[in-house]
């Protein structure tokens, strides 16, 4: 059975870090709840003040997904309208060499 340093090893070898992103985070997320809940058991005001942590955390990690699809969607179409690029200017290229060809006859 795997432990989860192992899976979390494994997620970082496979260049999946949103991933691990979204993990660490949801676990910092439901510790400090916990945490919280402890402490609001002895001073409620203290609890409550320590759920701004986990807010924090949810917040950060919406950031974090919002800002990697973006960037991801600008690379992706980087990516594609270089490709486009290249297929028009290779088509460019045999065009203008068969018109040479047939203008030279």
């Amino acid at each position: 059975m795997k432990s989860v340093i192992d899976y979390f090893v494994e997620l970082y070898k496979e260049n999946r870090q949103i991933t691990l992103l979204t993990w660490c985070y949801s676990a910092l997320t439901i510790i400090f709840v916990m945490i919280a809940g402890l402490i609001a058991l002895l001073n409620q005001p203290l609890g409550v003040g320590v759920l701004v942590v986990p807010l924090v955390c949810v917040v950060a990690l919406c950031m974090n997904i919002v800002f990697w699809a973006l960037i991801h969607l600008a690379i992706d179409t980087k990516s594609k309208n270089d490709k486009k690029n290249k297929k028009n200017k290779a088509k460019e290229s045999k065009t203008n060499t068969k018109t040479a060809s047939k203008s030279k006859k």
